[in-house]
């Protein structure tokens, strides 16, 4: 959600010149606790979807959550390696070693 459509701002913001050191931390407090409020509910709508997903698929979640882990850890192998995984990354594509393709 873009910063200029959060609850948070008032519509009449006045000149941040004009006001009392007080006034802009309390615009700063409400902008903050927005935020928070906004990625805890975004938190509540993953979970409610993780939920749905389970009960429609059950151990959907669980396997999207181990195929993950491998991915983090073959990606963090190629960044460590790089060499190694472009090496890996021609033959994940289908080519021999020669350098045609498998058909």
């Amino acid at each position: 959600m873009p910063l200029h459509e959060s609850s948070a701002f008032p519509d009449n913001l006045p000149d941040a010149n004009l006001l009392p050191a007080l006034e802009i931390d309390e615009i700063l407090t409400s902008v903050q606790t927005s935020h928070s409020f906004y990625y805890k509910l975004m938190n509540l709508e993953v979970w409610a979807l993780v939920e749905t997903l389970d009960g429609v698929f059950p151990g959907a979640w669980g396997q999207f959550m181990t195929n993950r882990q491998l991915a983090v850890k073959q990606f963090l192998e190629r960044d460590h390696n790089p060499t190694k995984g472009a090496v890996d990354d021609a033959g994940d594509a289908g080519e021999k070693s020669d350098g045609s393709r498998q058909g």
